[in-house]
């Protein structure tokens, strides 16, 4: 029974009366603990330091819009300029094969390899079947999910240190020739490197919020980043970190959520342990990793130019900055060293440390301008003014990296669409068709320019189709003499040397084509390509 007068509503030590007769049942409520938010301490620190995100604006008056869309915008503009003007790539033709199957055949390659990338090949399998499978439409998933990436690493960047420096480090990563690289590569790299991003910002919204609803967002994404590309999930580092700079008493939490996407990747790890992989593209040494930012970045002086920004953006963004060097530098550290185990030390495969590079070299900027001596109120205009200085140089420094973008075919990239021109033109009824070198980059990037053909050349050596087989090359020939019984004519479509260019097929093959074919005519292409037509040697003439 309540001592206090009937209606009393004081409240007092947790007690609150009902207001109901005396021999009403009081009501207690308890009250949740509550931590004490400390002030905001001084806008002009970096980081964290500022507390739980708040004042991001900075009396700059930039709001979240005009802070995403100049980064996404460029970078939308510039992939877009290359989306169509250059053939689908060696590599690109991989994700055409797989987005081509049907999904009984996609089933069987998966079982066989890249089963790794099976979300991203589920993806492109939907969106190919919707919209076709010409070099632009192939391309424009990585290109939003650049531009998107951009658009909210500029947010990110306004997260951790404030708007300015957010809208700086998304132009520097706009601008890259990297970003545009990939904006325009139908491969899974920027769908890795935004949901990196993603994660990053539902990491924060998980800390800032004391909700425990708030982490699975942020297992999502660490579950997606993983999927895209199994590498990108080595950022789980530097999750930790911010992690610990930003709320140190719940670093349990993170680790017990963070577990939850561990069980799915180690499976799909397991899974792919005993496939067959595409051969990375660069080799083991030291030198690898010396050369690895002017290969990621486009060039040498884009390289430098970012990096030199990037050094001043860790000893300007404190404890902020470390989280993003861990980010940037961890990867392929930890690649480099695992490379006798499995070597998967490619560039393309950090991409998704790009945007953590680019933000270091906007707080860089943005962080000196802060600095200078002037009124506290002009310090987001000589962020901006500074920031948009050094976003100008970095593209000036980026141009001559842009412009082989346009190129067809790129460096180094077979010509496989001239080739397919020329032997289509050439073709006559009967003919066959074998392959040297990288088959299975031949067969996926020839078998891509033929695909709208009316009539191609049959597969002489090829028994058992890729489409059945689960592979790219499908199951060879045992026996040549029967295989190739009745065609005169069969086009070599090599990557090998002309000192070798029966290399890559089995013994019995070669030796069979050496023996009772005769090369009547060759055509060398751009990237190392060779067409050659073979016909049949008479008894006779053989005799």
């Amino acid at each position: 029974m309540s001592d206090r007068p009937s209606g009393d509503t004081r409240a007092g030590d947790g007690y609150v009366d009902s207001g109901f007769p005396d021999n009403t049942v009081p009501l207690r409520i308890i009250t949740q603990p509550r931590r004490e938010q400390p002030a905001d301490p001084d806008p002009g620190a970096p980081g964290p330091a500022r507390g739980r995100g708040r004042n991001e604006q900075r009396g700059t008056g930039m709001g979240r819009g005009v802070t995403m869309l100049p980064p996404a915008l460029v970078t939308l503009g510039l992939g877009a300029y290359n989306l169509a003007n250059t053939q689908v790539r060696q590599d690109e033709s991989a994700t055409w094969w797989a987005a081509h199957l049907s999904w009984t055949d996609l089933g069987r390659l998966l079982d066989n390899t890249d089963v790794v990338l099976a979300p991203y090949y589920v993806l492109m399998h939907l969106w190919v079947s919707l919209v076709g499978a010409d070099p632009a439409p192939l391309r424009l998933p990585s290109l939003v999910a650049m531009a998107v990436t951009a658009g909210l690493l500029a947010l990110l960047g306004r997260r951790m240190f404030d708007a300015p420096t957010g809208l700086v480090g998304g132009l520097v990563f706009a601008v890259l020739p990297a970003t545009t690289r990939y904006a325009t590569d139908a491969r899974p790299y920027a769908m890795s490197a935004l949901a990196v991003v993603v994660a990053a910002l539902l990491l924060y919204r998980a800390l800032d919020h004391e909700g425990a609803d708030r982490w699975g967002g942020y297992a999502l994404g660490m579950l997606f980043t993983g999927l895209f590309h199994p590498v990108a999930a080595t950022v789980v580092v530097a999750y930790f970190v911010l992690t610990v700079i930003t709320e140190r008493q719940r670093v349990g939490a993170w680790f017990a959520v963070t577990l939850v996407p561990v069980a799915p990747l180690l499976a799909v790890l397991v899974l792919a342990r005993g496939q067959n992989h595409q051969d990375p593209q660069s080799g083991t040494g030291i030198d690898t990793l010396l050369h690895l930012p002017q290969d990621l970045l486009g060039s040498a002086k884009v390289a430098a130019a970012v990096g030199v920004l990037a050094v001043l953006g860790v000893l300007v963004g404190r404890k902020t900055g470390l989280a993003l060097l861990v980010w940037v530098v961890l990867p392929p550290l930890a690649l480099f060293g695992l490379r006798s185990y499995a070597n998967l030390f490619t560039p393309s495969y950090f991409v998704f440390t790009l945007p953590a590079l680019a933000l270091l070299a906007g707080a860089g900027v943005c962080g000196l301008a802060r600095a200078l001596p002037g009124r506290d109120q002009a310090v987001p205009t000589r962020q901006l003014v500074a920031g948009l200085a050094a976003a100008v140089a970095v593209a000036v420094v980026s141009f001559p990296a842009l412009r082989p973008l346009s190129a067809d075919p790129q460096t180094g990239e077979p010509d496989y669409e001239s080739s397919a021109s020329y032997m289509l033109g050439q073709q006559e009824a009967g003919d066959g068709i074998v392959y040297g070198g990288d088959r299975a980059a031949t067969m996926r990037a020839l078998a891509y320019q033929l695909r709208n053909a009316v009539s191609r050349p049959s597969e002489v050596y090829v028994v058992v189709s890729p489409e059945q087989d689960g592979t790219y090359t499908g199951q060879p020939c045992s026996a040549p003499v029967v295989c190739s019984e009745g065609v005169k004519r069969i086009w070599l479509v090599t990557t090998a040397s002309t000192a070798t260019p029966y290399a890559g097929m089995t013994e019995v093959e070669g030796t069979f084509l050496q023996a009772n074919y005769k090369v009547t005519g060759a055509r060398e292409f751009a990237g190392g390509l060779r067409v050659a037509l073979l016909r049949r040697v008479s008894v006779k003439s053989a005799e």
